[in-house]
């Protein structure tokens, strides 16, 4: 199955991912069908996600929700929107690199639109953009 997640552009294998390949095989959709249902809604919750420099969530074809997760990355992690599409971080998530921290605890959340940007950039700054 991660062949086939790869193939459609998606390498992060979630249970949102899985619940609607689940509901796929059920009722057959089409791969463009398939590929615009995983683009519109991608729901991270409690998940570790880490990377060895840079971590890049970009909600450029549907909505991304980060929810009581750890996200972990050494040079930069950016979290952006684009026209159309929102970016949600918290409710109990955190995201760091090695000079820097942003954690919003239970009920808070962070969100972006069109195209809204956060940076946490290789030398410990922390940028808010739109």
């Amino acid at each position: 199955m991660d062949g086939f997640l790869l193939s459609l552009g998606v390498n992060l294998a979630s249970s949102a991912v899985y619940d609607l390949l689940k509901s796929a095989l059920s009722a057959p959709l089409t791969r463009e069908q398939l590929v615009e249902r995983i683009a519109s809604q991608l729901n991270i919750t409690n998940a570790n996600i880490a990377a060895d420099r840079i971590i890049d969530f970009a909600a450029q074809n549907g909505d991304i929700t980060i929810s009581g997760t750890s996200i972990y990355a050494a040079d930069s992690v950016t979290m952006r929107s684009a026209s159309g599409t929102k970016f949600t971080f918290g409710n109990n998530s955190s995201s760091k690199t090695s000079s820097s921290e942003i954690t919003a605890a239970h009920g808070a959340t962070i969100e972006g639109t069109g195209g809204a940007k956060i940076d946490q950039n290789p030398d410990g700054s922390i940028s808010f953009s739109a």
